[in-house]
């Protein structure tokens, strides 16, 4: 018999223990001091010390929002918050550190205040289930919010041929697209360029919708600007010049089916129009013709910038904006912000590029003078520094930590495109390495070959033509450049900034934090807040200075 779903309970008082322990029988309420003891957690430090100590104690956890406990007891918010503002959000300070510190473990937030300052901490809580707890009415949703967190947990870091990985965004992102799929309504897909928009439109967003037609992309950066209109809506003989046969638009096409928008921002202001009568009406008109036709598409519409900032500029129109419909829009996150997927894609890009023919040659060549069978099995083993055990019988890439360290340290300003690139060609020229060895008549006396980290440090700096590093140094060490990308809040873009002065100011120091401190708050007494920082951030000292 399977055991009941264990929830740990993070709260300053009794009262959510109680229910989980009176009205929530299907669960199991972890007592963290035994039987007797206080059945919750009374803050972030005595939490955070019983997770490291029991990693597998809970299936989920149920935290409180606020916390009424000594200032000694709180976790820090942010360098500039003031004990208050501390004390008021430290629901969300534990938040941070349980999700940075144990990612795959769900988190539930409970409140029983209407806090309208909860929208200042809004970056966080996106996202993150949250019950308005109030009494006995309300234990439905705390059980359904609660079974959710556990089915979250539950899907596996692939589904198909998506790579989901298990970050926290990426994970509530699927939630959400799961829903937006079986809807009629369109989807907004924004993200940097090669996070994989196009992707996920085809491989999930179609799949599940049930829809029985096609999956259409019309790509208008390669349309000019004059044929955008019979592009989409088609276009009968005579039309325009050139226009010699009746010519189906990409609505029509995608009929019945789903139709993705890329680059919608790039969609000249006259389409604009047409295509918000399309989207309200059903119907359309191709160019040059008098008959309209009906066209049943769900539309994803796709933009590597905010399209919310094109309204606002003047460039996109914020009634399309408004029938594309805000509250579909999904961002989908930069790889840089979930580096704890990094080693889970590498190795599956590894095994879709020994699925590739020209990598199955070139791996049986290597398998032959090992006495290896033509289609041995090719894996990825990531070093820390100390000799790793073999993992099977088949081809082994070693990568050394050296090797890692750059690419943890690495921008990826090219996203999830980038590292399927990186790790692609980190396959090919090694491989590629050893069968030139044994044709030289070189012995191979091992199926493990490392990666050279030279050869890493060369792809990442040539296969975006940008600098790994996004901070460009000035000569000054009070100046410093960095490079400003949307993200999907505000505090996104103010994390990502301040992670990228943080490394500069860590190479400049040599990880010297007094010094970090001097330049950052004049006072080098104070490099253990400066360190504290940094952690939070997801920096890890250990890594960049072995690197």
């Amino acid at each position: 018999m399977a055991h009941r779903p264990r929830v740990l309970v993070i709260d300053d008082g009794q009262t959510y223990a109680r229910v989980v322990a009176e009205e929530l029988s299907e669960f199991e309420l972890v007592a963290p001091g035994g039987e007797g003891a206080p059945a919750s957690l009374p803050d972030g430090p005595a939490a955070l010390e019983f997770l490291e100590r029991h990693p597998d104690a809970a299936d989920v956890v149920l935290l409180d929002l606020h916390f009424d406990v000594p200032d000694e007891r709180l976790l820090p918010l942010d360098e500039d918050s003031s004990p208050r503002r501390t004390k008021r959000f430290q629901g969300v300070a534990i938040l941070r550190e349980v999700r940075r510190r144990f990612p795959g473990l769900p988190v539930v937030l409970l409140t029983s205040r209407e806090d309208v300052s909860l929208v200042d901490a809004a970056g966080d809580l996106a996202g993150q289930s949250m019950t308005y707890f109030l009494g006995s009415d309300d234990l439905t949703s705390l059980r359904i919010r609660v079974n959710a967190a556990l089915a979250d947990k539950a899907l596996g870091l692939e589904e198909s041929d998506v790579l989901w990985g298990g970050d926290p965004a990426m994970r509530a992102m699927r939630r959400r697209l799961t829903v937006l799929a079986r809807g009629r309504m369109p989807v907004i897909l924004e993200g940097e360029t090669g996070t994989g928009k196009s992707y996920l439109a085809e491989r999930f967003v179609h799949v599940n919708s049930g829809r029985s037609g096609p999956f259409v992309t019309a790509d208008l950066s390669a349309v000019p600007v004059d044929l955008a209109a019979s592009y989409l809506f088609g276009a009968v003989r005579g039309a325009y010049t050139g226009a010699v046969a009746d010519r189906k638009g990409m609505f029509e096409l995608a009929h019945r089916g789903t139709l993705f928008i890329d680059e919608i921002q790039n969609i000249p202001p006259d389409v604009q129009k047409q295509l918000l009568v399309v989207l309200q009406d059903g119907r359309l008109r191709p160019l040059g013709s008098t008959v309209e036709k009906e066209v049943d598409v769900k539309v994803i519409a796709a933009s590597n910038t905010p399209l919310g900032d094109a309204v606002a500029k003047g460039r996109f129109r914020p009634d399309l904006y408004m029938r594309l419909s805000p509250a579909t829009r999904v961002v989908v996150p930069p790889l840089r912000e979930r580096p704890g997927d990094l080693g889970f894609l590498m190795r599956r890009f590894v095994d879709r590029a020994a699925a590739e023919p020209e990598i199955r040659e070139i791996l049986a060549q290597v398998a032959a003078p090992l006495g290896l069978p033509r289609g041995v099995s090719l894996s990825l083993v990531v070093g820390q520094g100390k000799r790793v055990p073999k993992t099977g019988a088949g081809v082994e890439l070693m990568l050394p930590e050296a090797a890692w360290n750059m690419l943890a340290a690495h921008a990826w300003p090219g996203n999830v495109r980038e590292l399927s690139m990186v790790v692609y060609n980190a396959v090919a020229f090694t491989l590629v390495a050893a069968v030139d060895a044994a044709r030289a008549g070189l012995a191979l006396t091992s199926p493990r070959f490392q990666v050279d980290p030279g050869l890493i440090g060369q792809l990442l700096s040539g296969s975006t033509g940008l600098s790994a590093n996004p901070v460009a140094a000035t000569g000054s060490d009070d100046v410093l450049q960095v490079r400003i990308e949307p993200g999907a809040t505000l505090s996104a873009v103010a994390s990502s900034v301040e992670r990228q002065y943080f490394l500069t100011l860590f190479e400049r120091t040599q990880g010297d934090f007094p010094a970090m401190a001097r330049i950052l708050l004049g006072d080098p007494g104070k490099g253990r807040a400066v360190r504290l920082r940094f952690n939070q951030l997801g920096l890890k000292v250990r890594e960049l200075g072995r690197a």
